[in-house]
């Protein structure tokens, strides 16, 4: 498994946030407190990381993603009921146009942290569809 230890340090880190904090908070708390126990980790994460995205070589513009921790994983931080379609689409779209292998959804929102681990399409695969 890709980044397998850096992963499960990234998780742990989410679990004492969620631990912490528990659920029900706003997004930016839960981003902010992510962010402090990653840095305690000894971790690099980059908050609030613009995203160029380009379209046959034109720019588009840039989005924002939540973390991007060692410059190697991404992470999206979800503090609703359930983890909408919507935010799988963004992270495979962040992780392709940062040309990373793999994302973090991180739902803080229920009794227990919900998280989901993504993986970008393989180059070879992406261009046959």
């Amino acid at each position: 498994m890709l980044h397998k230890d850096l992963t499960q340090q990234i998780i742990n880190a989410a679990k004492a946030v969620h631990n912490e904090l528990g659920a029900g908070l706003p997004h930016a708390l839960y981003r902010r407190a992510f962010e402090i126990e990653l840095r305690c980790e000894r971790l690099a994460p980059e908050i609030d990381k613009p995203v160029k995205l380009q379209y046959r070589g034109e720019s588009l513009g840039e989005i924002g993603v939540d973390v991007v921790v060692n410059n190697a994983v991404v992470c999206v931080l979800v503090a609703t009921s359930e983890t909408s379609p919507d935010e799988y689409g963004k992270l495979r779209s962040v992780l392709k146009a940062l040309e990373l292998d793999v994302g973090l959804l991180l739902n803080f929102n229920g009794a227990r942290l919900d998280i989901r681990r993504v993986e970008a399409v393989p180059k070879k695969q992406a261009q046959v569809a």
